[in-house]
């Protein structure tokens, strides 16, 4: 008996600390020109330019009832980039808003291709593809965000050229992920040429680019209109805002004015971040979740000095917080988008994401217990052998 004792008690310690280390969590080291996308409630981030970390996929759970900077909850995934991917753009596309379109400058062999490269990621089965496109494909490029609507189409704007000869671009092409086609957007009265910008889309279907250099006039600018293909601009009020290289504000821009203003933010709150530059942020319901990115000290950026911590702001009074569960406004925290939840919910997507994480510690728990049955079988089956059968003994055959 003090055998089978032993026995089940050193296969449950083997389980218990097989499962301690395997729901611990995966905490990702720091990286920076990463690109990211928001399906549901995961936050994919795909590369980076520390050449070790390029092909990875990571994961954060950002379920805003459990969200928080102490313990997020990131994911490694299996599902490697195809390629060394860093300085792309990631959007989100058809069907059911579950695949991730990675637009790259670099093949499967990391060479630079000659026009741009698109990788899909299926989040459903997590797995990779090159989509066949047709139309006008555009030249490679880099240091561009892209921006997504609700009907599958991509904008690409600018960028700084791949290939030779190089340079700096300001041509806008639309890629519709439901036929795969490229068609390039009007070029008149577009912005001059730039990289390293953000494109944020309205609920109206304009698109505003902001920063791009040191020389991008903040007060100025540039809109795209995606329902007419047409270019404008918007003169800003308000704050005097740093351009966006290495600038250490907070800024907001209310869209609801006309004209847009422009607000210069306290940097406030329990978890108030470094200066960061190449780093990600993404809106999630009324908060910004910032990740990556290099640190400044001094107003001098190392890519030495990465940042591996999130940082949260929540949008409603500009406070940077440890927690979307408590922070003061949130009292009933909402999820990312309903709209997308609902998508996604619809396609499995979520579901089977959880299950997936999920059904690998169980199946392997039971694994572990059907070997540690069967080796407990096995050592009874040979302790019976190896007993010697004595006339009147009650193991006499």
């Amino acid at each position: 008996m003090d055998s089978f004792k032993n026995y089940i008690f050193f296969w449950l310690i083997i389980i218990l600390t097989w499962t301690a280390t395997g729901t611990d969590g995966f905490k990702p080291l720091g990286r920076f020109r990463q690109s990211s996308a928001l399906v549901g409630n995961k936050l994919y981030f795909f590369g980076s330019s520390v050449i070790v970390q390029s092909r990875e996929n990571i994961i954060l759970d950002v379920t805003l009832s459990t969200l928080n900077t102490s313990n997020p909850l990131w994911f490694l995934s299996n599902s490697s980039v195809p390629t060394n991917s860093a300085f792309a753009s990631a959007c989100v596309g058809v069907p059911f808003k579950n695949m991730i379109y990675l637009l790259e400058h670099l093949n499967t062999a990391n060479d630079v291709s000659n026009n741009i490269i698109v990788y899909a990621l299926d989040t459903v089965s997590g797995t990779w593809s090159i989509p066949i496109m047709s139309g006008t494909i555009p030249v490679s490029r880099q240091q561009f965000q892209a921006v997504n609507d609700a009907n599958g189409k991509i904008y690409m704007f600018g960028g700084f050229m791949s290939s030779n000869p190089g340079g700096v671009l300001n041509d806008i092409n639309i890629f519709d992920t439901f036929s795969l086609t490229w068609t390039q957007g009007s070029n008149v009265s577009a912005p001059t040429s730039r990289a390293d910008f953000t494109a944020t889309l309205l609920k109206n279907g304009l698109i505003l680019y902001l920063g791009g250099g040191d020389n991008i006039n903040m007060v100025e600018i540039p809109i795209y209109n995606t329902y007419n293909n047409s270019w404008s601009k918007m003169i800003a009020t308000g704050d005097n805002i740093d351009p966006r290289n290495q600038s250490q504000q907070l800024a907001s821009l209310d869209t609801t004015l006309n004209p847009y203003k422009w607000s210069v933010k306290s940097m406030i709150g329990n978890n108030v971040p470094p200066s960061l530059v190449f780093h990600s942020a993404a809106i999630v319901g009324n908060f910004m979740i910032l990740a990556f990115g290099q640190k400044g000290v001094n107003n001098a950026f190392d890519s030495n000095n990465l940042n591996s911590q999130l940082y949260i702001l929540d949008t409603r009074n500009y406070s940077w917080v440890t927690s979307t569960s408590t922070s003061p406004n949130s009292p009933n925290p909402q999820n990312p988008s309903v709209t997308q939840i609902q998508t996604v919910f619809a396609s499995n997507s979520n579901s089977l994401i959880t299950g997936v994480i999920m059904a690998i510690p169980i199946i392997s728990i039971v694994l572990l217990a059907i070997a540690g049955f069967i080796g407990y079988w096995l050592f009874k089956k040979n302790k019976r052998n190896d007993i010697v059968r004595i006339a009147g003994s009650k193991n006499t055959g």
